[in-house]
Order: C-alpha cells, then sequence, then structure tokens
C-alpha cells in the first residue's frame, strides 16, 4: 500500500488529477485533504500494526466497501490486499457473502465490523464485550474503531 503514502488515496481512487473541478476543489481544502490521508495512514498502515496485520486491515476495509458498494474504493483495498500476499483465509475477510469463519474470534470482529458500519445505533456496550471476551484489549479494540470509522467517513 505504499502508493498511498506519497498521494492521495481519494485522488488515486476517485482518478483525479490537477485538470479536474474535483481536485482543484478538494485543493482549497488543503488541510482538511492533509488529514484525511493522515487518518487514512494511521488506520490502515500505522508503524506498528500490533494484532491487526496491513492485510487484515485491507480485507476488513474491502469488506466494509462491499457492504456499502463502494467499488472503486473495493478495488483499491482489494489491490492493497493483494500487495500485502495475504494468506486466503485473510482474502475471504474482503466478501461479506463468504462464510462466518470459524475462529470465533474472527467471526465475532467481523460481525462487529458489519453491525457498525450498516446498523452504528445497533451497537450496545455488549457489541464491545463479546470482543473482550474474544481476547480483544483496550488498543485492539481502539484499532478496530478507527479502521472502521475512517472506512466509513471515507465512504460517506
Amino acid at each position: 500500500m505504499t502508493d498511498t503514502l506519497t498521494g492521495d488515496v481519494i485522488d488515486n481512487v476517485l482518478g483525479l488529477g490537477p485538470t479536474d473541478e474535483l481536485f482543484r476543489l478538494r485543493e482549497q481544502r488543503a488541510k482538511m485533504k492533509h488529514l484525511t490521508q493522515t487518518s487514512y495512514i494511521a488506520a490502515l498502515q500505522p508503524s506498528e500494526a500490533r494484532n491487526f496485520s496491513y492485510a487484515m486491515r485491507a480485507a476488513i476495509a474491502a469488506r466494509m466497501s462491499s457492504l456499502w458498494k463502494a467499488d472503486e474504493l473495493r478495488a483499491h483495498y482489494l489491490a492493497a490486499l493483494e500487495a500485502e500476499n495475504a494468506a486466503e483465509d485473510v482474502v475471504a475477510i474482503a466478501d461479506p457473502a463468504s462464510t462466518t469463519p470459524s475462529d470465533q474470534k474472527l467471526a465475532t470482529i467481523l460481525a462487529h465490523v458489519d453491525l457498525v458500519t450498516l446498523s452504528p445505533k445497533e451497537a450496545t456496550r455488549a457489541n464491545i464485550e463479546r470482543l473482550y471476551a474474544v481476547g480483544l484489549d483496550d488498543r485492539d479494540i481502539v484499532t478496530l474503531a478507527g479502521l472502521i470509522a475512517y472506512v466509513n467517513y471515507q465512504i460517506l
């Protein structure tokens, strides 16, 4: 996912260049554009991946993009996932229609991702407790929340 470290992911995904009106409009809000790109790097390419590998982050982002039917963004995240040479089980995360993983921890994470993406008002403290119950710690939950928040922001 190194191409997005030097450019702007939204410009790249939309294929925007200096001659495009939307590009020029976004340039008028350069600070917001910069902060959005910085948030992208923090959510998807942090210096320390910890318990959410870059591949898993890209797969979750592709999954969320699929749920929203954001095809251009989904293609971006699938390309990022491919660049990470992810294992087959991680690639399967990107497809919301794939079978529920047998790994309880992963199944709980994906259920949470889907819930917060599609029905955020339905999310409760009980959902967070389920994440704790499968072994996520505070830092993991904050990491997951940041990823979910960023991708939904990017789409909406």
